[in-house]
């Protein structure tokens, strides 16, 4: 008897792990996977708590991608790495695009997860969302990833509504020396990276560096349409040139700084697919190029008075400029953040803060798409304060907190939350939470009208518009979580989340006489589980299997148009797969040259656009790169990435562009370190 899809293609990833077994039975052990599992556990984060916290102490779904695991990937973006989450779902649309969310809510602007890098948030005002083709980070300066699922508004504020990932960089006492690489193939055409790093007499340690790539066009999907050229071509190729400095410092022996800054510009080819001729109803196609430019500078300043107490002072001015043929859009954003943490009656550390950030953008709209007014300046005040009490020591641990809010929109938002930890044992801890967040409204929701359809009435054509609304309110959750997490030996972890969330308030699009505006009449309920498991039975063998499930019940108190939602007012899946499930294997072929294996099965996608339903069939894709050390200085890799089919689609973008299939690609890197 045939097995079904999804059953066949998980015991397809699940046999990744043991299919070159064989061949390795006597491989010797390798540096490159000497890291005990048991470290893992123990490894220092800050996000979930603003303080530095072992893995195993934190009551949150969290998962750390590591530098090691960056290294003998296959990934070349941000977003390819955060496919290793459990619960996250990462597609990509285009050359240069990704929809990335987390625990459902995924679309190209996805406003339900808040990101920053090194402390500096990279969220854009108008969408409250991500461009990820605009965060350029070398990925071999990457400390670690760490990746809280579930609400983190306590500490982080609004627009951490189903999570937070905070990509953290090397100090510049990690990176001295020279660092070059250069990459190509078929997709990934040229790429290219320069590193240098020194000390500068006894307390100041400096690098700067800058980095290159340029990438091919996609393909579109195949359509019942007549093709939209005659090679079925995107034209999305993508070039962006950026680079950075940071440097690192000691004022004393409790007091350090650092100061860093990036600059980037960019080049982005694509095809908008929109209502463009006035005169017609019919939609057209226009060759497009997406100029992007931007830059920022951060400081922060720390002293450490003890072992449980410190203060930390962070500024920095973020400015960044995208065009398009449909809106020009610019942000200037300043944020100062200081924050205080101290040891009260022994058994309470309490961490607390202030913060202050000043937005200021201005668009430029076109006949398809404005945003009025063109210009504004919003200011956004907020206070936290959390509270870990140990109520038995070592083992029982409750978090109590919450953060206030004010800005230009809903004036005050309140985000308290209560976690409890319990570990019975040293290796074993069990938590729960309960939380609530908020994510405020955007530019795009408040202000903007577009032309989603025009309607023939001769000699007349009728423009169809989408509006948002001044009158726009925050959408809201309430979580409830459990966990348990189970570092059983230094081979074997196991990682489990049970979560529940209601939501309300959520945004919808309702008829009016001209065509459809923004309102707050979505609600509804997620129930989901996420589980890693880690292992490594051998010395040259480590695995790593994720599942991840979420159901959504959605519903909307109009006739809703969101992309997000169903044309019959219940929302499919909120563009996001039901089942994930993936393994991770890195073999030890012989002493100085490594496999990895990165096999993923996605659950087809039921998508809906504001014109018609669309969707996404599940599918298989398999990852693969063999690194090998060639010396102490030079390392060459060969990746390839989807090698189980030659294209397939993962995402329908719900604006402005056609749907895209993502190629296979291969490539060669070559490292040099000095």
């Amino acid at each position: 008897m045939a097995l079904p899809f999804k059953i066949k293609k998980i015991f397809q990833i699940l046999g990744l792990g043991l299919l070159i077994w064989p061949l390795c039975a006597h491989a010797e052990n390798n540096g490159l996977l000497n890291l005990d599992l048991t470290d893992l556990m123990q490894i220092q984060i800050t996000s979930a708590g603003r303080k530095e916290q072992s893995l195993s102490d934190v009551p949150a779904a969290v998962y750390v991608i590591t530098a090691e695991d960056i290294a003998t990937s296959a990934a070349t973006s941000l977003p390819e790495l955060l496919r290793m989450v459990p619960g996250l779902q990462v597609a990509r649309i285009g050359s240069s695009k990704w929809a990335v969310a987390s625990r459902g809510f995924n679309g190209t602007f996805s406003s339900e997860l808040l990101v920053q890098i090194d402390g500096r948030s990279v969220y854009t005002p108008a969408f409250s969302g991500v461009y990820w083709d605009m965060q350029t980070v070398m990925l071999e300066e990457i400390e670690r990833i760490e990746v809280i699922r579930g609400p983190g508004a306590t500490l982080w504020g609004a627009n951490a509504v189903n999570g937070i990932i905070n990509i953290i960089t090397n100090a510049a006492s990690d990176s001295t020396g020279i660092y070059a690489s250069t990459a190509s193939g078929n997709l990934e055409q040229a790429a290219g990276s320069l590193r240098y790093g020194q000390q500068f007499g006894t307390s100041i340690y400096g690098k700067g560096y800058f980095e290159f790539h340029k990438r091919s066009d996609f393909s579109y999907a195949p359509s019942d349409k007549a093709e939209i050229n005659a090679e079925n071509d995107a034209n999305d190729s993508w070039e962006m040139l950026n680079g950075g400095f940071r440097f690192d410092g000691d004022i004393s022996l409790k007091q350090s700084w650092t100061l860093q800054g990036d600059i980037y510009s960019g080049e982005e080819n694509q095809q908008t697919y929109a209502y463009w001729d006035e005169t017609v109803a019919a939609q057209s196609l226009r060759d497009d190029v997406i100029k992007v430019n931007g830059y920022n500078i951060l400081g922060r300043w720390q002293q450490h008075v003890s072992e449980t107490g410190e203060w930390a002072l962070q500024a920095y001015y973020d400015y960044s400029e995208r065009k398009e043929s449909y809106i020009d859009q610019s942000y200037k954003t300043f944020d100062i953040d200081l924050q205080h943490r101290f040891q009260l009656f022994d058994r309470n550390d309490i961490v607390w803060g202030l913060g202050y950030r000043n937005i200021e953008d201005e668009f430029n709209g076109s006949n398809i798409l404005t945003i009025d007014p063109a210009r504004e300046t919003v200011d956004l005040y907020s206070a936290f304060v959390q509270d870990e009490i140990s109520l038995i020591r070592d083992r029982l641990l409750l978090t109590l907190g919450t953060k206030y809010e004010h800005n230009d929109y809903t004036d005050e938002e309140l985000q308290p939350s209560v976690r409890l930890l319990w570990k019975p044992t040293k290796n074993q801890s069990v938590w729960t939470s309960v939380s609530k967040a908020v994510r405020t409204p955007s530019r795009f929701e408040t202000a903007i009208s577009v032309v989603m359809s025009r309607y023939e009435f001769p000699p007349f054509v009728i423009p169809v518009y989408m509006q948002g609304n001044n009158e726009f309110g925050s959408e809201n959750v309430i979580a409830y979580e459990a966990g348990y997490r189970l570092g059983l030996n230094e081979n074997f972890t196991f990682d489990l989340t049970l979560f529940h969330n209601e939501y309300k308030d959520l945004r919808e699009y309702y008829f009016t006489s001209t065509g459809s505006q923004v309102d707050n009449g979505g609600k509804g309920s997620s129930n989901g589980l996420e589980m890693a498991f880690e292992w490594k039975p051998t010395g040259w063998l480590k695995t790593a299997l994720n599942y991840s499930y979420i159901d959504l019940d959605i519903t909307s108190d109009s006739i809703a148009l969101d992309p997000r939602y169903s044309t019959n007012a219940t929302v499919l899946s909120y563009s996001s797969p039901k089942h994930q499930v993936s393994l991770r294997t890195g073999i030890s072929l012989l002493e100085n040259l490594q496999l990895n294996l990165f096999g993923r099965y996605v659950d087809e996608i039921k998508q809906s656009s504001p014109s018609t339903a669309s969707g996404v069939d599940a599918y298989f894709a398999l990852d693969a790169s063999i690194l090998w050390q060639v010396n102490e200085n030079l390392s060459l890799k060969i990746a390839g990435q989807n090698l189980t089919d030659p294209e397939h689609l993962e995402f329908v973008n719900e604006y402005f562009t056609q749907p895209t299939e993502v190629g296979r690609s291969v490539y060669a890197q070559l490292n040099f370190k000095y």
